[in-house]
């Protein structure tokens, strides 16, 4: 079984962009549904809005994995407002990165735009961060300088322990944070 790595794409772009991207995610038919369903709905218009090869009715992990970085990958979440939306993907043992590259991609061609990501794996064998604007796009994934969870186990009371599963997700935070800084800086320096 696979290790789940839940990463939110937030995007921002002109009342307009957001909305024309919305409604091509959310149709009509998306309200009739159940979450489940709402969300299988939903990655099915975001990957044939973005991949003219989508292969809908014999999707294969070989195509997911080229084409998404993942070898599955489903919305699980989402967030509307007026200048931002925020898509949170649940996807197979890595986040996914081509994705991220293909939304940038299609932003590009309406100008002006800001788009971040931050992912972790439900293990925390990996954490990663992206950004992109209408220079490009960076993702970088850290795999080897994340801390050890916390084990009870390890600690004397409860509360040095809740200390320690706070500093935990505090540095996790971090990481993703300074991701997100040198993805930036790699766009400022190589364009």
């Amino acid at each position: 079984m696979a290790n789940n790595v839940y990463t939110t794409i937030s995007i921002e772009a002109s009342p307009k962009d957001i909305k024309d991207f919305a409604d091509k995610l959310f149709t009509p038919d998306v309200e009739k549904l159940n979450w489940t369903e709402k969300g299988d709905i939903v990655a099915d218009n975001l990957y044939r809005l973005l991949y003219n090869d989508y292969p809908k009715d014999n999707l294969t992990r070989e195509w997911m994995t080229e084409n998404i970085g993942a070898k599955w990958c489903f919305v699980h979440d989402w967030v509307i407002e007026s200048e931002v939306i925020e898509l949170t993907f649940d996807s197979a043992w890595w986040p996914p990165v081509d994705l991220f590259h293909q939304l940038a991609e299609y932003f590009t061609q309406f100008g002006e735009f800001e788009m971040e990501a931050t992912s972790e794996d439900e293990s925390y064998m990996n954490v990663s961060g992206g950004f992109a604007n209408q220079l490009g796009s960076e993702f970088f994934v850290e795999e080897s300088n994340i801390p050890e969870w916390p084990d009870e186990d390890d600690f004397d009371s409860t509360e040095i322990h809740d200390s320690a599963i706070e500093k935990f997700y505090d540095t996790i935070d971090n990481i993703k944070e300074t991701l997100i800084y040198e993805c930036k800086e790699e766009l400022i320096l190589y364009p």
